[in-house]
């Protein structure tokens, strides 16, 4: 059983500022942080005595904090748009912020010259900007993100101008003497204010008490993951830990995202977190978008739906009634299956005619506005209300009077007619359940769920990255050419491009060794896409298999208790190659 957060009822002392909390959380800072910057500083004072520009110098030194050395860092480097609280007002002449810029500039250049040699020192990180590393192994889609996302931090002319906001907004608050100690606490709050407005640009907002920050942004050929931090100010609500030992914690669906390279927004459906609790405030998370849900033609589509209505409806073929089915569809239509890529052979609209092929491109921008945090309760936290015990009985009465036993046992003895009934009887049981109880009939609600409310916006510029990505054709297909068309491997990553409209398959990969490729774990990856983490993928085996088959039998062959003593007479691999109906061997050895 998974261990449970102790989750109490007790408030966290405050900082004045959400973002320095969590930033400054369980990272303490060696030696060589404060050696550090006393060589970086000591350097400055050198070089403005040697300009005569002692005095400049001096108070670049007395512009940063003094109790942490990493907040100095961050404001050197411009990772944070937040002004320290030692912060001497800024003059408004473009020549005291150039000269202070200046100075930033040459202590980030000496202490990060200094994080270089020093690798101790540059273990001790701080979180933000370096979601990926903390969380590691951890991450279903794991390896080494340092190499290819890109930090999402405050440029050094935000935090310039964050802190003129700031002085400002201090010089005008010292004026009012008389009414010091009654306008502390609004002083405090209009920091804060501008604080979030800062934040905004770079990438952190509070809202209700809960603060996310995104991280790092990393998008290849396959997905785009987004890390961030969520930070509340009362402790994280108990959340159900799933079989991998992870919070169960999504992005609600009313969550939007849009990229400039499209039309409209989009809605973020199952953007389920990828993570972990950092402590009982503060939890680390990656968001996967694969990049199907980024080339989505909604337009289009809408468009294609509208006229496939428009020729169902010359058909007299009511897809609103209660019987409809697709089989009677294909029935209506002369088909043997439904579906909508064979509609141009009856007669009707064909897809490609309305919905466009859309490319993700090197550079775009991509708004993001998350509107809830949504996690699932525990277990033994969860309340939906059971049936009703008179539902249940008149169910069971209905059932009674039709000669319906109710044993589960006994249900594939029932005529046709009798099942039909059980459904029927079945159905009504439910429906008057949700009359009572209607929220229950939503997929998170009160009874499952606990919701952090807010309203997050940030826009985020993204390049994607393809260095060490690789794509290769294998065709491995049936005589239709139906199958696995091409592999993409990313350094996190493989995905195979199937074409199986009837869904008449299953493909599988193995990895160098024979073994089954994990799927990642993350609930919106893609069934045909398989996470790399520490497999040995130089070579990897493709297997097209019939559907049924694969789930009635080869499936479980694998996945048996007895396995590892199967495999002593035939591996996974070789009942594979024996009934597979293509397979392929790819080599990506030769590949950088």
């Amino acid at each position: 059983m998974a261990k449970k957060l102790d989750f109490d009822k007790e408030k966290n002392n405050r900082n004045d500022n959400a973002i320095e909390e969590i930033m400054q959380a369980d990272f303490p800072l060696p030696k060589q942080a404060e050696d550090a910057k006393n060589e970086a500083f000591a350097r400055i004072r050198e070089m403005a005595a040697a300009s005569e520009n002692v005095e400049n110098a001096e108070n670049i030194v007395q512009r940063l904090p003094e109790k942490s050395t990493e907040k100095s860092t961050k404001k050197s480097t411009g990772s944070s748009g937040k002004k320290s609280t030692g912060t001497v007002k800024l003059h408004k002449k473009f020549k005291t912020v150039y000269k202070t810029a200046l100075g930033l500039t040459a202590a980030a250049a000496v202490f990060s010259a200094v994080c270089i040699t020093n690798p101790a020192f540059a273990e001790n990180i701080p979180l933000v900007g370096n979601v990926f590393k903390q969380l590691g192994n951890s991450l279903g889609f794991y390896g080494d993100y340092s190499k290819y996302a890109k930090q999402l931090t405050a440029s050094a002319e935000d935090t310039l101008s964050a802190d003129a906001d700031g002085s400002q907004e201090s010089s005008s608050n010292s004026q009012n003497a008389q009414s010091e100690d009654q306008n502390t606490t609004e002083n405090n709050n209009a920091d804060k204010t501008k604080d979030n407005e800062s934040y905004s640009k770079t990438y952190s907002k509070t809202v209700d008490g809960t603060t996310v920050t995104l991280s790092e942004v990393y998008c290849n050929e396959m997905a785009l993951y987004l890390s961030m931090t969520i930070h509340t100010e009362d402790k994280f609500p108990d959340t159900f830990i799933t079989s991998d030992g992870k919070p169960n914690i999504m992005l609600s669906e009313n969550s939007t995202v849009k990229y400039d390279y499209m039309d409209g927004k989009s809605n973020l459906f199952n953007a389920y977190l990828d993570g972990k609790m950092l402590d009982d405030n503060t939890y680390a998370g990656v968001l996967r978008i694969p990049v199907e849900d980024m080339t989505v033609d909604d337009a289009g589509w809408t468009k294609f739906y509208e006229v496939r209505n428009a020729f169902f409806k010359e058909k007299r073929i009511d897809v609103d009634s209660e019987d409809f089915s697709f089989d009677k569809l294909a029935q209506a239509l002369g088909m043997d299956e439904y579906s909508d890529e064979k509609l141009p052979q009856v007669g009707g609209p064909a897809i490609s005619d309305y919905v466009k092929d859309i490319k993700v491109p090197d550079r775009f921008t991509m708004e993001l506005d998350l509107k809830d945090i949504v996690g699932a309760l525990p277990e033994n936290q969860d309340t939906t209300p059971d049936i009703p015990q008179d539902l249940r009985d008149e169910y069971n009465q209905k059932m009674a009077e039709h000669g319906i036993s109710t044993d589960d046992a006994d249900y594939e003895s029932l005529t046709e007619e009798q099942k039909n009934l059980e459904h029927q009887f079945f159905t009504e049981m439910w429906n008057e359940y949700y009359e009572r109880y209607p929220e229950a009939n939503e997929g998170d609600n009160r009874y499952n769920s606990w919701t952090l409310k807010g309203d997050w916006k940030f826009n985020v510029d993204v390049e994607k990255n393809t260095s060490d990505t690789v794509k290769k054709d294998v065709n491995v297909v049936d005589e239709n050419g139906d199958g696995v068309l091409s592999i993409t491997k990313t350094p996190f990553e493989i995905t195979m491009k199937m074409q199986d409209p009837e869904t008449k398959y299953v493909a599988v990969m193995l990895d160098a060794n024979g073994d089954m490729m994990p799927d990642g774990g993350v609930a919106n990856s893609n069934a045909d896409t398989y996470a790399i983490q520490d497999r040995d993928v130089s070579t990897v085996y493709i297997y097209l298999c019939d559907y049924y088959e694969y789930m009635d039998e080869l499936k479980g062959y694998y996945w048996s208790d007895n396995y590892e003593e199967k495999a002593k007479t035939k591996t996974f691999k070789q009942l594979l190659d024996e009934r597979a109906v293509a397979s392929a061997e790819v080599h990506f050895d030769k590949d950088k």
